[in-house]
C-alpha cells in the first residue's frame, strides 16, 4: 500500500510510468478488447529519450556489431553508457553474437555458483551461494530488460561490467566467499 502511495504522490514517478507504458502499450493492449484498451491507452506521453536511444544502439549493432570502439551512439546519445546502458553500448559495438557470448559467460558463472551451492552440506553456505548466484542473475536480467523496455530502467548495474565501485566490490567479496565455500564443499 505504501508503495502505491509513494508512486501516486509524486508527479515525476507517474510520468516515468506513463512513459514506460507508452512504449509497450500497443503490444499489450492488442490482447484486450477495444473497450478496455481505449481506457488503458495513454496519449501525449513524452518520448522515452533513454529507451529509444538504447533500442537504436541495439539495432545499429545488428548481428556482428559496429566493431569495438566504433559505436557512435555512446558519444552523446546513450546516457550513462558506462553504467545503466552498458549492455546497449556493448550490443552496438559487438552485436547480438557478442551479447550472447557475454550472456553465456554469466550463465556459466551462475551455473558454477549453483553447483557449489548444491555440493555444500552446511545450509548457511548453501543459502549464501544461492543468494550470490541469484543476485547476479537478477541484476543481469533487470538491466537487460530495462534497456530493451520490457521493464522501466532501475539503475541496477550489470554484474562485473558496469562502472561503479560498490557493485563490483560487493560482487567480488561475494564471489570470494563462494570460492571459500567451494574449498569446504564435498566433491
Amino acid at each position: 500500500m505504501s508503495f502505491l502511495i509513494a508512486i501516486f504522490s509524486s508527479t515525476h514517478r507517474i510520468i516515468r510510468i506513463k512513459t514506460w507504458w507508452a512504449t509497450i502499450q500497443n503490444m499489450v493492449l492488442s490482447l484486450f478488447p477495444e473497450s478496455i484498451a481505449s481506457v488503458l491507452r495513454v496519449e501525449d506521453a513524452p518520448e522515452p529519450y533513454q529507451i529509444s536511444h538504447s533500442l537504436n544502439a541495439i539495432k545499429h549493432g545488428g548481428i556482428f556489431g559496429e566493431g569495438i570502439g566504433n559505436g557512435m551512439l555512446k558519444l552523446g546519445y546513450l546516457s550513462e553508457v558506462h553504467t545503466d546502458f552498458v549492455l546497449a553500448g556493448i550490443a552496438e559495438e559487438i552485436g547480438a553474437l557478442g551479447v550472447t557470448a557475454l550472456t553465456l559467460v554469466i550463465i556459466t558463472i551462475v551455473y558454477r555458483i549453483f553447483k557449489i551451492a548444491s555440493r555444500s552440506a552446511n545450509k548457511v553456505y548453501y543459502l549464501f551461494s544461492l543468494g550470490i548466484g541469484l543476485l547476479i542473475v537478477f541484476s543481469f536480467l533487470m538491466n537487460s530488460y530495462g534497456i530493451t523496455s520490457i521493464t522501466p530502467i532501475k539503475g541496477i548495474s550489470v554484474p562485473f561490467i558496469s562502472y561503479g565501485g560498490s557493485s563490483i566490490l560487493a560482487l567480488s567479496v561475494g564471489i570470494g566467499m563462494v570460492l571459500m565455500i567451494s574449498k569446504k564443499a564435498k566433491l
